[in-house]
Formats: structure tokens, sequence, C-alpha cells
């Protein structure tokens, strides 16, 4: 006779009044049960664990993306802006232009190239390609492609601010000599004689050749006569520094102003001064009083224009 199998009868009872379920099972089979459950109880466990480690891998990810998204439409946004500035800076450049042929200035030697600052399209997150081989791998591959488009952002951006950082420094160097130009012609514009230096008066005698009143014979009349009433207010034509205030001759008393760049204005037969030497004036300041003092045929002012210490006509400069 064989050996007889070692069995368990296990018995089940649903409730008092119930009957009772009887079973048997061999001891073999009892211990292949509780390895299959092992098993898969252990298999449940590294799913439960794999299935939180994933949930907590697509939490990031989620996280990632609207970190990403977040900074995207930052870079863009300030991207825009460097696009406004970008712009300023054109204008800028014309109205340097403009203003460099106002002044005669040659235009600034170009020393950087301009900047291409703005125009690069995005490459969303949904159209990264990836290679799906698993869930792990292909999370992974995202958060690095992630990363990838938002270096390559900021590098961009980066690069676009270099550029436009030479520009700008160029363009500060162009203004800052223009500026340099503008004043000069400024300051030379306010010390060119060019208003009349009386109001209210008429010319009686122009400048160049003429018949003299005092020997009736032609000779050069190095300025304009200006008839005025007595005591009416003589102005400087223009700004600079009293250089001469006194008697001269037949001009009796003057005025000579030094406007510099090698101008000079001269009022003669003045009955009064404003004056003394060495003041600084400004354009329509008074200096004087029309008078008939000198060789005079009458009340009127002697006004004269020297350029390079030779006498001009002074209608060339008057503008008003």
């Amino acid at each position: 006779m064989g050996k007889k199998k070692e069995t368990y009868t296990v018995m089940i009872l649903p409730n008092p009044t119930s009957t009772i379920h009887r079973f048997c099972i061999t001891k073999k089979a009892l211990k292949v049960a509780l390895c299959a459950a092992s098993i898969f109880a252990l298999l449940l466990i590294a799913f439960m664990f794999n299935y939180i480690s994933m949930a907590d891998r697509v939490w990031e990810l989620n996280a990632l993306r609207k970190e990403a998204t977040s900074q995207r439409l930052y870079i863009q946004s300030f991207m825009k802006t460097m696009d406004d500035i970008k712009g300023q800076m054109e204008r800028i450049k014309e109205l340097d232009a403009k203003l460099r042929v106002i002044t005669n200035l040659s235009p600034p030697t170009e020393q950087t190239k301009p900047a291409g600052m703005g125009g690069r399209e995005e490459t969303s997150v949904e159209e990264i390609k990836m290679e799906r081989t698993s869930p792990a791998e292909a999370t992974t591959q995202e958060e690095n492609n992630i990363t990838v488009v938002n270096e390559e952002l900021v590098k961009g951006m980066q690069a676009d601010l270099k550029r436009f950082s030479g520009e700008a420094e160029q363009q500060e160097l162009s203004l800052s000599k223009l500026m340099e130009a503008i004043k000069e012609k400024q300051t030379k514009w306010a010390s060119t004689p060019s208003i009349w230096p009386v109001n209210g008066g008429y010319v009686t005698s122009g400048f160049g050749l003429r018949i003299s009143p005092f020997t009736e014979k032609l000779s050069m009349h190095t300025g304009l006569d200006i008839a005025a009433r007595p005591d009416t207010p003589v102005m400087a034509s223009a700004g600079g520094r009293v250089m001469f205030e006194g008697n001269d001759g037949g001009l009796g008393k003057v005025v000579r102003i030094d406007h510099g760049y090698g101008l000079q204005s001269v009022y003669g037969h003045l009955s009064k001064t404003n004056i003394k030497i060495g003041q600084r004036i400004k354009r329509g300041s008074i200096i004087g009083f029309v008078g008939n003092t000198g060789h005079s045929t009458g009340p009127h002012l002697h006004y004269e224009v020297i350029q390079n210490q030779r006498p001009v006509n002074p209608t060339r400069y008057i503008l008003n």
C-alpha cells in the first residue's frame, strides 16, 4: 500500500443554523497556495510602489509643465518688450540721422550689427517628439526636453541682449557726439548776430560804397545807419563779451562786442551806454540808447558786423 497523503479539512460555517461546508486540501496543495498568495502579495506591493512612484513623477512633470509654461510666457513677454525697445532704438537712429544732416555731422561708424531681437518661434512641450519605450523613460525624456527648450530660449534671449547692449552702447556714443556738436552749434548760433539792434527804425544808409555826407566823395560805408528816435534802446544782436565801451572818433560813443568764432559787432553814435567792459551779455540785452554823438547828421545807430577782422554786410545775418 502506498503512503497515505496528509490532508487538512477546512470547515466553513456561515451562521449557526447553516449547513457546515467541508473540503479537504493536501499539505502540498496548501503550500502551493500559500506560495502563490505570497508571490501575489509581493507583486501587488511592487505594483503599488511603482504606481505611487509613477504618480509622484507625473505630479512632478505636471508641475514642471506649468512652470515651463509660466517661464515661456514670461520669456515671450520679455522678448516682446525687447522688440518694443528695438523699435524705439530704430526711431532714435532715424532722429540721429536727421539731426546729423541738420548739423552737417558725418554719420557714425558702424561697429556692431543691428540686434536681431525677437521673432523666434516657440516649440511647445506637446510638440516635442519622444521615443516612448516605457512610462518612466517617457517621463524622464519629457522632463529633459522641457529643460532643453527653456535653455534654448534663455540662450537666445542672452544672445539678443548681448547684441542689444552693443547697439545701445554704440548709439549712446553716437548721441553723445551729436549732443556735443549740437551744443557747439547752439553756442555758435547764440553768438551769431541775427536780430535788428533797434526796434522801429529804418535804414538811411546801407553797407557799401556811398557818397559821404561830410566829404561828398565816394567812400566805403562799413555798416548800416538805422534812424530812430533819440534814446531808443539798442540791443545786442547776439551773445558775447563787451570788449570796448567809450568814444571812438567819428562814431562818437561806441560799444564793441566780441561774439567769438571771429565775429564782432559795433554800435556807434550812442547817447549813453548800459554796460561795462568785460561784461558778458545775451542776445537782446540792452547795451545803450540811440544818440547823435560823433560825426552824425541826426539821431541814428551805426551798426557794423565784423567777421575775421573784416566788415561784412550785417543784413547777411539779420533774420527778423
